[in-house]
C-alpha cells in the first residue's frame, strides 16, 4: 500500500468517529450536593446551633454523650437559683364584704314622735348599731305642704332616731350622720295615702361588724 492510500484510509476512519453535528457538547452529570442540616456545635457553655454540610457535621458518639452529661447546664442552674431566691407568697383571703342593713321607720303626718314599734325595732338592733363603724340616718317627708315645714319635720324625725340610738347603745359609733331633706327622694307615689305613708320615713343605714357575734 502506498502512502497516499494510507492517508485516505486514515481520514475515512477518523471521519466516522466525529459527532454528527458540530457545536453541541455532551452533558456531563453533576455531582449531588452534600446534605446539610441544623446541628449543635460545641458543648456545655460554648454550645450553639448552626447549619452544617455533611460530612463536616459533628457526630454523636458515646464519648460525646458522656461529656455532654458531665457539662453543667447554665440555664437549668440559673432557674434553680431563681426558684431558691423567690420566697413563697402568702395567700390571704379577702375580707368578707358585709351588706349594709337598713331599718325603715314610718311616721304619722306632721309627727316626729317615736312609737313603740319604732323603739322595738331600734332596741333589737342596738348591739349591731353599737358595733357599726358608721350610721347614716335619713329623714324624709311626703309632698304635702310647703318646703320649710317639710324640711323641719324631716330633720326632727332624724334627730329623734339619733337620740334614741345614743340612749340604747352606750358604745354607739362616733360617726353618726344625718341626711334630712323634705320634699325629696320619694320611694312611693304620693297620690295615695299608702304611698305618702311610705314616704314619711326615717331610714337607718349601717354595716354591722362581724366581731362580737350577732
Amino acid at each position: 500500500m502506498t502512502s497516499a492510500s494510507a492517508a485516505v484510509i486514515l481520514f475515512a476512519f477518523s471521519s466516522c468517529t466525529l459527532p454528527a453535528k458540530q457545536g453541541h457538547a455532551t452533558a456531563i452529570p453533576q455531582a449531588k450536593p452534600n446534605a446539610s442540616h441544623i446541628a449543635q456545635l460545641e458543648r456545655g457553655r460554648d454550645a450553639y446551633f448552626a447549619q452544617c454540610v455533611e460530612p463536616a457535621c459533628p457526630t454523636t458518639t458515646p464519648k460525646t454523650l458522656a461529656v455532654a452529661d458531665a457539662q453543667p447546664q447554665p440555664s437549668m442552674r440559673g432557674n434553680a437559683r431563681a426558684l431558691e431566691s423567690v420566697a413563697p407568697t402568702e395567700v390571704t383571703k379577702p375580707a368578707p364584704l358585709h351588706k349594709p342593713q337598713v331599718l325603715v321607720l314610718e311616721f304619722a303626718t306632721d309627727s316626729a314622735v317615736l312609737t313603740p314599734v319604732h323603739r322595738t325595732l331600734l332596741n333589737s338592733a342596738a348591739k349591731a348599731l353599737g358595733r357599726a363603724q358608721r350610721v347614716l340616718i335619713v329623714g324624709r317627708t311626703d309632698n304635702v305642704g310647703p318646703d320649710a315645714p317639710n324640711q323641719a319635720i324631716a330633720l326632727a324625725r332624724a334627730d329623734a332616731v339619733r337620740d334614741h340610738i345614743k340612749r340604747i347603745s352606750p358604745s354607739h359609733p362616733n360617726d353618726i350622720r344625718i341626711d334630712a331633706r323634705g320634699l325629696c327622694c320619694y320611694i312611693a307615689n304620693n297620690d295615695t295615702p299608702e304611698g305618702r305613708a311610705r314616704n314619711r320615713r326615717v331610714e337607718v343605714v349601717f354595716t354591722a361588724s362581724s366581731e362580737g357575734g350577732p
